[in-house]
């Protein structure tokens, strides 16, 4: 996954697996601070999940071992405000209300998690926050 564009709201960024490409957005960085911070930069190995642990997201990827972080996830959603500092996925980037968004998310989800066979995950974060 490659940070590509920094908005001061959120930072976009592309994730190529198995030659598929998708659009993940996350909040700004602000230090790391849980719920409204991006996770720093570097190797996660995530873990498909049937369910997120507050059994609101179905089909996700947790990512575990982020610095100073817990519950951070792979999910659906289209625009910062749908994040609490975990990373939304999407097929295209788009705006929303006038916002940086993710587009088709739901769908991009669902065909990350069949790409992968709900396999468990390796994934580098490169770039700046």
């Amino acid at each position: 996954m490659i940070r590509d564009e920094i908005h001061s709201g959120c930072i976009l960024s592309t994730l190529t697996v198995k030659g598929a490409t998708f659009q993940i957005l996350e909040r700004p960085w602000l230090d790391n601070r849980p719920k409204v911070s991006c996770i720093p930069a570097g190797v996660y190995e995530a873990t498909f999940l049937e369910r997120s642990s507050s059994g609101k997201y179905k089909n996700v990827y947790w990512l575990q071992d982020v610095p100073d972080r817990t519950g951070i996830l792979i999910h659906n959603g289209n625009i910062v405000t749908h994040t609490q500092g975990c990373l939304l996925i999407g097929d295209r980037r788009g705006w929303l209300s006038g916002k940086p968004a993710v587009l088709n998310s739901r769908s991009a989800l669902h065909v990350f998690t069949e790409l992968l066979n709900r396999e468990p995950l390796r994934l580098t974060i490169q770039g700046e926050h």
